[in-house]
């Protein structure tokens, strides 16, 4: 994600003889709910009634009379808002419409991989709201029996300043109990018996999000969760299963800056039911448009394997586009916006066949850049990056920095997962970095060297001249953000070129194409990026991952 950083300095007098992209270097900041029912719900109709047999009273000289019968009251279900979705959640074979036909085996790549299908309708008001239902098959991919599966509400965190409730939730065809978690971010869902390794469970739930008309600057919200600038930016609307790894759920209160996400890859059948003037731009694909007799579109969408699921709407966009390399790439504008957008397509066209051929082709048919009303400069999702709306003025933007940073994101956040709370740098450095390598890959010289110069050696010198300097790894919350930028989007570039250096160009990027392809649609930590690194060269890199990245 990419973020405006206002502190003041003479870099713009250093870059003032680049070219316009460059004028915004200095401002560059790239980072890329309510009441839930809990307790125990009635039982579903069906359930066996269990007879508890009293214990025989002493006997004595004068039977007792036969106790009075008391009736067993029969439970009655709470009656969910809409009916539980019917859809096979075990066939695949949809998705082949959000892949390249020479990708369309990937529908197997992932086979237990949680499977979502959400309906959803957006309420535009005062406060608007989607309300939805959404049904997920969820495989226990652990090693170890699971006694409840977790959902993140995202609008409920700090960095999105809005709110999401639940009210009920079945699971296998009965009511479930769930509990509040995290300052309400994270909803357990109890398990009548343990989900066994391999084991599915159906779960079922209906929710509630509200969405924030107003932008809090300084947050990974910043516009990018609400609604704003005529723009709906429906960002983590739906209740989403973290990853479980070694530390068990990962549920933690995210930093209010960088990126509070961490998902395993996952297939989503999506029908979004909107106002009939909205254009929807989504991860994945629309297989259908349907017109509603109440004014109302619905729009059916599938979208997988991918990191998430993500949509934005406006009564304003239209779009431009160009087929690259099998993947048609639209450019959203609003009035006005042509000039933006066209810059936008330039940069996003001209990355993608460099990442293809470095870290191995992009698998979907579809990529959208957009403009949106945000105070950063962009944020990736599957299939999707949003550029700051301001960008798109007479005054242009940093298109040339911020365009192929996201678009790098779709291999390094998407493809290749991480944990962006705790392991921020995993993704961003290493899609920063990349923003040089495509300068390079292109013989821009110009913008190789203002990259190197301007974005990553003068803000690393900056941050050990202003004592802020530390190591690029640990979590986002022990960053502030006076350091967060130089030291995760800036130093940590600078151990790819040092290690690309150590290890020769040839093997540092088999490298990095045999790490992206090993963990494509998995997840990725530290130690897997050094042993990519160690099957390609004998020359130690142990001494650059600890004066770089861990600082020990």
């Amino acid at each position: 994600m990419i973020y405006w950083d206002n502190q003041k300095s003479d870099f713009s007098r250093k870059v003032r003889l680049l070219r316009l992209f460059f004028l915004c270097l200095t401002a560059l900041f790239v980072v890329s709910g309510c009441g839930v029912g809990t307790g125990n719900q009635p039982s579903a109709p069906g359930e066996p009634q269990i007879t508890v047999i009293a214990a025989a009273p002493p006997a004595t000289s004068t039977p007792l009379p036969p106790p009075t019968e008391t009736p067993t009251p029969t439970p009655t279900p709470i009656q969910p808002p809409v009916p539980t979705p019917v859809v096979d959640l075990s066939d695949r074979s949809i998705y082949t419409a959000n892949l390249k036909p020479a990708f369309a085996g990937d529908v197997d790549a992932v086979p237990n991989a949680p499977h979502y299908f959400i309906q959803a309708d957006l309420l535009p008001g005062e406060v608007p709201v989607v309300r939805g239902v959404q049904r997920v098959r969820y495989t226990n991919q652990e090693e170890v029996a699971l006694d409840a599966v977790y959902f993140r509400l995202y609008p409920n965190l700090p960095a999105y300043n809005g709110s999401s409730e639940v009210g009920g939730v079945i699971v296998d065809n009965q009511w479930a109990s769930t509990g509040l978690e995290y300052d309400d971010s994270a909803l357990r869902v109890e398990l009548a018996a343990p989900l066994a390794p391999g084991s599915v469970a159906d779960i079922t739930l209906w929710f509630t999000a509200t969405l924030p008309t107003s932008v809090v600057a300084g947050t990974a919200g910043s516009g990018l969760y609400g609604f704003q600038g005529n723009v709906y930016d429906l960002a983590g609307f739906y209740p989403t299963i973290p990853v479980y790894d070694d530390e068990g759920w990962n549920l933690e209160i995210t930093a209010t800056f960088g990126d509070s996400t961490f998902t395993d890859a996952a297939w989503y059948q999506a029908e979004l039911t909107l106002p009939g003037a909205q254009e929807v731009v989504s991860a994945g694909t629309v297989v259908e448009r349907t017109p509603n007799s109440d004014a109302t579109d619905t729009w059916r969408i599938v979208a997988g394997p991918v990191r998430a699921f993500y949509a934005a709407a406006s009564d304003a966009y239209t779009f431009i586009s160009e087929d690259v390399e099998g993947t048609t790439v639209r450019s959203w504008y609003q009035p006005g916006g042509e000039t933006g957008a066209q810059t936008a397509l330039y940069y996003t066209t001209g990355s993608l066949p460099v990442f293809n051929r470095l870290f191995g082709e992009y698998p979907y048919n579809e990529l959208d850049v957009v403009a949106m009303p945000t105070t950063g400069f962009g944020m990736e999702y599957p299939g999707v990056i949003d550029l700051a709306q301001s960008f798109y003025g007479e005054g242009g933007g940093a298109y040339a920095v911020a365009t192929p940073h996201e678009v790098a994101h779709q291999w390094w956040y998407n493809l290749v997962g991480n944990d962006q709370p705790d392991e921020a740098w995993l993704d961003e450095s290493l899609a920063n970095y990349a923003v040089y390598l495509y300068y390079e890959d292109v013989a821009w010289q110009e913008m190789m060297d203002g990259t190197m110069n301007n974005i990553f050696l003068y803000r690393y010198n900056a941050a050990q001249n202003l004592g802020i300097d530390r190591p690029v790894a640990g979590p986002v919350t022990g960053f502030d953000a006076s350091n967060y930028i130089n030291i995760v989007y800036s130093k940590g570039p600078l151990f790819f070129h040092a290690v690309r250096e150590r290890m020769g160009d040839e093997a540092f990027f088999a490298a990095i194409l045999d790490y992206a392809q090993t963990h494509r649609y998995g997840i990725a930590y530290p130690d897997d990026l050094l042993a990519a690194f160690r099957r390609h060269t004998d020359a130690e890199i142990d001494d650059l991952y600890r004066f770089w990245i861990t600082g020990q």
